[in-house]
């Protein structure tokens, strides 16, 4: 019965051994865990990267569009103007000096 008791009480007991073998496993997660984590982050960093790239490519794209369509505009709106002179040339002499003297009565205020 003595035997008994010994080993009753042993396996009650937690052993200095016991204690760092769950530490050593602790330790194990944590550094596995660290590791997921880590991973994830660079997974996201990348998503949110790639993200800004296109958010970056689309706005690059939608300002040259926009310039082409303002440049393609304002050549539009030249040749409008040459053939309005050319058509009607005196009127556009008139127009033009009228134009500067309105310009010439508001500047000298």
């Amino acid at each position: 019965m003595v035997a008994n008791k010994s080993t009753e009480s042993q396996a009650g007991k937690t052993t200095e051994a016991d204690i760092q073998a769950q530490i050593d496993q602790l330790r194990g997660d944590i550094a596995e865990l660290t590791k997921l984590i880590g991973a994830l982050g660079n997974q996201k960093a990348s998503e949110a990267r790639v993200k800004a790239e296109k958010f970056r490519d689309d706005a690059i794209k939608s300002g040259q569009d926009a310039y082409d369509r303002a440049r393609d505009e304002a050549v539009s709106f030249e040749e409008d103007v040459e053939d309005h002179i050319r058509s009607r040339p005196l009127q556009s002499i008139l127009m033009a000096a009228g134009f500067g003297f309105l310009m010439a009565l508001l500047t000298r205020r």
